[in-house]
């Protein structure tokens, strides 16, 4: 059960719940820290559902300048930022097209992996105990072609009023080899359109009262087909241990600077290459996380800066070895204040309550308060 007691001891914990997806890898090889994904200018969620935000968060529609190759079947992780908020994880495609740089991401998707509540467990907690990260496999039968690949982190903790579900989106670009023909995958559903406020997924007047999350289902209809094939089975191990440092390091790997490479970097053979250290912050939470807040203002690492010679693959790029990525910033100010977007009240809560300058404490429930 979805209890009170469940919700209040998530959200105490959740001290400095916004977040971002940051990093993936194909098989295990990682194109680089924040390569290949639209990153959005801050770490706060998108809540109108009606919004072209929906497709792949704000200032989404514009593509980035690296493209990673994959094939159909692979396996793709991805890694967020620590995040306390209960909720799923669901990741779709949106292509094939001609080219995902120029692709808005605004039109038909579908679903190919979906994580909700598994024995007890949400999917940011399952996630937690992964260093934050989520395996699935592209599905067989994909066209070949140029795609965006939509991950999306649901917060249901504001769930009980309408317009107080929060969504978390990154969108990645991927060059997808494939087997199968334009059209055969579906079902697809339109972004934005198909989310609705009032939706039972997202709208849950109950969810601190006795909501039974045992049968919840994440919005976006269900995992779709290609050809008519089964959707690939998810691999429980992914997720009840921590990645090996190879696949996901215990801190996402910031680089500050890089060889050039191709505008669609490959990602099956990878040589190491070096990066110098960046200085890290000191945190209280002992997680990481790319977006450290400067005044109360959260903000994101600028992305990798990449040359593109001609020519198709002349290059390849891997993880820094040496490098991480400074800590994730508390929640308490000057004097004993909160930090803007950390909690500042609610039932059970016995933390500080004195929001920093230029913010207020607001209420979102009877659980949670939160400096805005």
């Amino acid at each position: 059960m979805f209890s009170k007691t469940v919700i209040a001891s998530t959200l105490v914990a959740a001290v400095s719940a916004h977040q971002n997806f940051h990093q993936f890898w194909v098989n295990d090889v990682t194109p680089g820290y924040q390569v290949g994904i639209r990153m959005p200018p801050s770490n706060s969620p998108v809540t109108d559902v009606t919004s072209e935000d929906m497709a792949c968060n704000v200032g989404g529609q514009t593509g980035v300048a690296d493209t990673v190759a994959a094939s159909e079947g692979d396996t793709i992780k991805v890694q967020w930022d620590q995040s306390g908020h209960p909720g799923p994880i669901t990741h779709m495609l949106f292509g094939p097209v001609d080219s995902a740089k120029a692709a808005t991401g605004v039109g038909s998707w579908f679903k190919i992996d979906e994580l909700d509540y598994v024995d007890g467990k949400w999917a940011n907690e399952i996630m937690g105990a992964a260093n934050m990260s989520h395996e699935f496999t592209l599905p067989t039968g994909l066209p070949s072609g140029e795609y965006l690949l939509r991950s999306e982190m649901l917060a249901l903790h504001g769930a009980q009023t309408v317009g107080g579900a929060q969504f978390y989106i990154g969108c990645a670009q991927l060059k997808i080899t494939g087997t199968g023909k334009a059209g055969a995958c579906g079902p697809t559903i339109e972004l934005p359109g198909a989310y609705k406020a009032e939706d039972p997924n997202i709208y849950i007047p109950n969810v601190y009262n006795g909501f039974d999350a045992t049968n919840y289902t994440a919005p976006g209809g269900p995992v779709g087909t290609c050809d008519g094939s089964a959707p690939a089975a998810p691999k429980p191990s992914s997720n009840s241990t921590t990645p090996a440092t190879s696949a996901a390091p215990s801190a996402a790997p910031v680089p500050t600077s890089a060889a050039p490479v191709s505008s669609i970097v490959a990602v099956s053979s990878v040589a190491a290459v070096s990066s110098a250290p960046v200085a890290s912050v000191t945190s209280a939470l002992g997680y990481a996380t790319a977006a450290p807040a400067i005044n109360g203002t959260v903000s994101t690492l600028p992305s990798l800066s990449l040359a593109a010679p001609s020519g198709f693959v002349t290059s390849v790029i891997a993880a820094p070895s040496n490098a991480t990525a400074p800590s994730a910033p508390g929640t308490t100010g000057t004097a004993g204040s909160v930090k803007k977007y950390g909690q500042c009240g609610g039932q059970t809560y016995k933390g500080a309550t004195t929001c920093e300058s230029g913010t207020t404490c607001k209420e979102m429930n009877p659980y949670y308060s939160q400096c805005i």
